[in-house]
């Protein structure tokens, strides 16, 4: 409990006068606060806890920021200081909605933005680096095979792996082409998010590390929430790094690309992976890329990239049927052997594929 909640703890339970409240809270918190300031602070904490106390406080504010708005315009609407408006934005910003700040103007952001991101991983030193590869399980898609997504987390464990890497798409989105609400059995990022955070495979000692990809990005573009920033904190072994790109440098002379890219599929399987290599600057090829996207399952070693397209976790839609697009369901283990200073030696990966698709998976894992 900090200092303020302690002072009007007093104020609601005691008859303490204001200054007797300031001298007591003084003492206990070693603080020297004035009481005009602790008033003043308290009566912000009343009205923040009053006005959040209505289910629907922070969608009014949401509607509020499909504009911008200054903090002091939304100071002055819900009678609270610009310092608790940012408080609320922050709580807003960590439940995933992509709000943007320009000198004390603030929106609610529905375009995906490019952004760097790079995550460190501390080796150890091991000389042997195992982890598993999978993507696109699209989520609330009629047409997800969780099954066998947990059959393959299982297979993970049982090979004492501990980290599995995401290529994007967790979820099927919202609003992808004209009827696909059809092929979605659930509707609202809520609800995505709900079903993710219940279905996708948790298994005691393995952690999975994610980036989101273009289905999972349209519920940005529809109401400015990125279910990536949710995700990560509701689910404690799931790390969401980042929007359709990730580096994981997983020593300091072997980097990891993920990536999830926008593009069309095209007439062979290794074609863009080749253009997408052949695309990179020198000095800036991973020694590793993973991609999702295609749903597509290889493993392609060229400009001294290994090269892994990783499958898919969702069995063909008619949509595909229709554009004559395969799905390699399944999901890859990867072992790499790395020098001392953890250059990479040698590259091993398995592929473990699905044949038979599973009719109405989804409805299985709404019973539970």
């Amino acid at each position: 409990m900090n200092v303020y909640k302690r002072a009007k703890e007093l104020r609601d339970t005691t008859k303490l006068t204001w200054k007797q409240i300031t001298d007591q809270v003084n003492e206990e918190f070693k603080s020297t606060l004035s009481f005009e300031t602790l008033r003043k602070k308290v009566y912000d904490l009343n009205n923040l806890e009053s006005i959040e106390s209505q289910p629907d406080f922070h969608q009014n504010l949401l509607k509020e920021l499909q504009v911008n708005k200054s903090y002091k315009q939304l100071s002055d609407k819900y009678n609270l200081s610009e310092r608790k408006i940012k408080e609320v934005v922050d709580v807003l910003k960590k439940k995933g909605y992509s709000i943007q700040d320009d000198n004390g103007e603030v929106h609610l952001r529905r375009v995906i933005v490019p952004e760097e991101n790079i995550h460190e991983v501390k080796w150890k030193g091991n000389k042997i680096i195992r982890f598993a590869v999978c993507g696109d399980n699209q989520e609330n898609s009629k047409y997800t095979q969780i099954t066998h997504l947990h059959t393959f987390y299982d297979i993970v464990k049982s090979e004492g792996i501990d980290t599995v890497y995401h290529t994007g798409d967790i979820d099927e989105g919202e609003q992808m082409r004209p009827g696909h609400q059809y092929e979605c059995y659930s509707q609202g990022a809520d609800e995505h998010v709900h079903n993710i955070c219940r279905n996708y495979p948790r298994r005691e000692g393995i952690h999975t590390h994610f980036i989101t990809g273009n289905h999972d990005h349209s519920i940005i573009k529809r109401c400015g929430y990125d279910i990536g920033h949710s995700i990560n904190e509701n689910r404690n072994d799931m790390h969401y790094l980042g929007m359709s790109d990730a580096i994981i440098n997983l020593t300091p002379n072997c980097k990891l690309e993920l990536r999830h890219p926008l593009d069309g599929t095209a007439y062979a399987i290794s074609y863009k992976m080749q253009k997408m290599i052949d695309a990179m600057q020198g000095g800036e090829k991973p020694n590793i890329l993973c991609v999702g996207h295609y749903h597509k399952a290889e493993y392609l070693f060229y400009r001294n990239v290994h090269t892994f397209q990783t499958g898919a976790f969702q069995a063909q839609t008619p949509w595909m049927k229709g554009k004559q697009i395969s799905a390699n369901v399944g999901g890859w283990i990867i072992e790499l052997h790395v020098e001392d200073d953890g250059t990479i030696r040698r590259c091993k990966g398995e592929f473990i594929p699905f044949y038979n698709m599973i009719k109405d998976d989804w409805r299985n894992w709404l019973r539970q």
